[in-house]
């Protein structure tokens, strides 16, 4: 359980979709990557966000034990030499599986390792800079699904990959839309004003264009485009109202942590845009967030 919780294991839950979201939007416009390849990107993101996460802690051991000593570190629940090994392992095993998935995968991957140091490092302390970071991080890790998926999309772009670069944009945006939402909450002496509709100016622009780029570079049909209908207003009426009614009723926390649950819903739009391929995932991915709740709650209360 110490483990679990330095690792903030329920927000886990929304990293893989990640590279599915955009090794299907790559494979949609071209040449279809195969399924170990999909697993070894998603790995690697996988393994890349816990060195994150770890790292995050070993460099925040101080200000932890001032402000936070229930957590794992400073609790003496685990030890830094474990820690710092534990991130160690994540980091190379990220890499050695986005070099699985192909060299341009690696490249990918070296850029998301690396930016994940600087943010630990430095760009956290820097206002506007961490945000930044944080929403661009998660549009590598698509990106890392989409270059696996076609090894040739950074080398060679041509306009069917405008739909991979939109969805890389858009979920960048809508990430660091939230994450300004909670670190604007640790400046108690500023109101949030505008700040807290952010995710949803967000995803009212991103959603729609991204269906605009893929209806562009192909024809939707059957009941893809219902289904990302449906799901944009869904995702949209949520963002909505963690912008608005629930904002006012529930501690800022909470809302992030609806923000980080939509995020399910963001990556189920971006896999049924991808048509008949793409249900499957994102209706698993809409099961998931309807017992996201859940399993915070019971992760929480253990």
């Amino acid at each position: 359980m110490p483990w679990f919780r330095l690792v903030r294991l329920p927000n886990l839950l929304t990293v893989p979709g990640d590279p599915v979201a955009g090794f299907l939007l790559a494979s949609a416009g071209g040449p279809h990557g195969s399924l170990p390849v999909l697993i070894a990107a998603a790995g690697a993101s996988f393994c890349l966000y816990l060195f994150g996460l770890i790292l995050n802690d070993l460099l925040d051991l101080e200000t932890d034990a001032r402000e936070r000593p229930e957590r794992p570190l400073p609790a003496g629940e685990i030890t830094v030499p474990q820690a710092r090994m534990a991130a160690i392992a994540m980091g190379l095993s990220g890499l050695n599986l986005a070099l699985s998935a192909g060299r341009p995968a690696l490249f990918v991957a070296a850029a998301l390792a690396g930016l994940i140091v600087l943010y630990n490092a430095a760009l956290k302390r820097v206002p506007g800079a961490g945000v930044a970071a944080m929403g661009v991080c998660r549009g590598l890790s698509l990106l890392l699904g989409a270059v696996a998926a076609r090894p040739a999309l950074l080398r060679t772009p041509d306009a069917s990959c405008v739909p991979v670069f939109v969805a890389a944009c858009g979920l960048t945006l809508y990430v660091a839309a939230f994450s300004a939402v909670a670190r604007r909450e640790m400046e108690a002496d500023k109101p949030q004003g505008f700040t807290r509709w952010l995710p949803f100016a967000a995803l009212l622009v991103f959603l729609p264009a991204l269906l605009a780029a893929v209806s562009a570079r192909e024809r939707l049909a059957g009941v893809a485009p219902a289904f990302y209908v449906f799901l944009m207003a869904m995702t949209l009426m949520r963002a909505w109202l963690l912008g608005g009614m629930l904002y006012r009723l529930q501690p800022v926390p909470v809302t992030v942590g609806g923000h980080i649950r939509n995020l399910l819903l963001v990556q189920a739009c971006c896999c049924a845009v991808t048509g008949a391929q793409g249900l499957l995932p994102a209706i698993f991915f809409v099961l998931l967030s309807l017992v996201f709740v859940r399993i915070v709650t019971r992760f929480y209360s253990s």
